[in-house]
């Protein structure tokens, strides 16, 4: 009995060593003091360096968390310590977060450190303007609205800001689907850049009296604006002594692809025509959609899937004698792409006999430049013949240009953006004006198509990383006289 006794008060004993810290005399020991000043850190995305103050009455030491922040020292001693906390560049792209780990002892201290992305700032010259997109978009509170911040955004409240002028809002926000501009105190609004949008509320503007639109609008359901206000189109530019007869501007919501009211596909299998290595589709084929609108532009595309490049070749249904054709497009990117905006007669009678008219050809292997030609029974390019003219065109994969045929009883002229590119008058030529060469008097239908690979395409090979490309056309017009 009295051996259990004895037991039973060792183990209390032990229990009381194992709750508290005993000093060597046996009481409790001393607490220890640990302190870090400042107590978190906030850095920006450039490399740096920043000095905390470490105060202690122990030994103790240090750990970050993640291997883009190290310290010098890794610990110390009883008194302050200097410590050096070196923050490598954040490349991100993202805001990062770790913490510092202090321990002495039994006692912990977490310092936490935020590192910031790199900001580049968006220049927003309006002041009513810039208030009210960093009062719904300043995410992060520096006072500086940045391209991450406007980044994909696609609905945007700016109510109630007092605006009288949006107009550098499409240029920063041209996915907007949504956007409430009620209650401001504008008398014009701008929405020709901005295709996507589906909701507009405009109402408590009093002196509102003009939206202007995109060609061919149709108000969707989501317009809010106030009674009597004014939808104006983009004037259409049209050449002297013409009259615009026939367009496509891509601006109808109720088609997701090209109307078949006005185009039609071609089908083929690889090898149909120049050796070309895609399979065109009439726009689509299960899941792979190769020809569609949306954000007022017709996108044909070229789609790898399985050992297949699939893309669209898409003709108009109606066709001309004479005329001006213009279109506006931005081309595909990619040694392979082979994109081409071009006529042929509606009635076949054999190649290059019944003649052929490229407005504009571009191969993605030679990426700065683009070509007009045509081909007939005299010229063409099999004998080494065709009559053909290039242009060196830096941005035609970046940037939307303007291509265009003055087409009369007389010559063929192409221009892009205004300018002549190419001139033909067979009376300029030996063989003179004969069926042989001036096949050019019979009707035409337009064709638009990305060809992949092919004699001319493919001449330096295919680079299927590049894939899907897009070929994008904002609209196509024809105006006779």
């Amino acid at each position: 009995m009295r051996f259990k006794t004895i037991l039973l008060i060792a183990a209390l004993a032990g229990m009381t060593a194992a709750c508290g810290e005993k000093d060597p005399q046996g009481g409790d020991a001393p607490e220890v003091k640990l302190q870090v000043t400042p107590a978190e850190i906030s850095v920006l995305s450039t490399a740096q360096e920043v000095v905390l103050t470490v105060g202690a009455d122990a030994d103790w030491g240090v750990t970050p968390m993640d291997p883009w922040v190290k310290t010098v020292p890794t610990g110390g001693g009883k008194g302050e310590t200097a410590l050096k906390v070196t923050v490598e560049e954040n490349k991100t792209g993202d805001v990062r977060q770790t913490t510092l780990l202090f321990k002495t002892g039994s006692q912990k201290i977490e310092v936490p450190l935020v590192q910031h992305y790199k900001v580049t700032r968006v220049e927003v010259s309006d002041p009513a303007l810039l208030a009210a997109l960093l009062k719904n978009l300043d995410a992060d509170g520096d006072g500086v609205l940045s391209t991450k911040e406007i980044e994909g955004v696609t609905e945007l409240d700016l109510s109630d800001a007092g605006l009288t002028d949006i107009s550098e809002l499409a240029a920063l926000f041209p996915d907007l689907v949504s956007l409430d501009l009620s209650g401001n105190d504008l008398k014009t609004i701008d929405i020709r850049l901005l295709p996507e949008l589906k909701t507009l509320n405009a109402s408590g503007n009093s002196d509102l009296t003009t939206i202007y639109v995109w060609s061919e609008f149709i108000m969707p359901e989501g317009f809010v604006v106030p009674e009597g206000v004014e939808f104006v189109e983009p004037e259409i530019y049209t050449p002297a002594g013409y009259t615009l007869v026939w367009r496509d501007e891509f601006n109808d919501p109720s088609f997701e692809m090209p109307d078949p009211a006005e185009w039609w596909y071609e089908t083929a299998e690889p090898g149909w025509v120049n050796n070309e290595l895609q399979t065109y589709v009439a726009g689509r084929t299960g899941d792979i959609v190769t020809a569609d609108v949306s954000g007022g532009t017709l996108k044909i595309r070229a789609i790898k899937s399985g050992n297949r490049v699939y893309s669209a070749r898409v003709n108009t249904r109606k066709n001309w004698t004479y005329g001006y054709f213009e279109a506006r497009m931005k081309l595909p990117k990619g040694k392979g792409t082979w994109p081409a905006f071009w006529m042929m007669p509606s009635v076949w009678s054999g190649w290059p006999d019944g003649g052929e008219i490229d407005i504009m050809e571009h191969v993605g292997c030679v990426p700065t430049e683009v070509s007009s030609s045509i081909h007939c029974k005299s010229y063409y390019h099999a004998i080494g013949t065709q009559k053909t003219a290039a242009r060196k065109i830096a941005t035609v994969m970046d940037e939307f240009h303007t291509y265009a045929l003055e087409w009369t009883p007389e010559y063929i002229r192409t221009y892009v953006d205004g300018q002549q590119l190419f001139y033909y008058n067979p009376d300029d030529y030996a063989q003179g004006r004969n069926a042989d060469t001036w096949p050019f008097n019979k009707p035409f239908e337009i064709k638009l198509n990305l060809a992949w690979g092919g004699d001319w395409g493919g001449m330096y090979g295919v680079d299927e990383s590049c894939l899907p490309a897009v070929y994008e056309i904002d609209y196509v017009r024809v105006f006779q006289q």
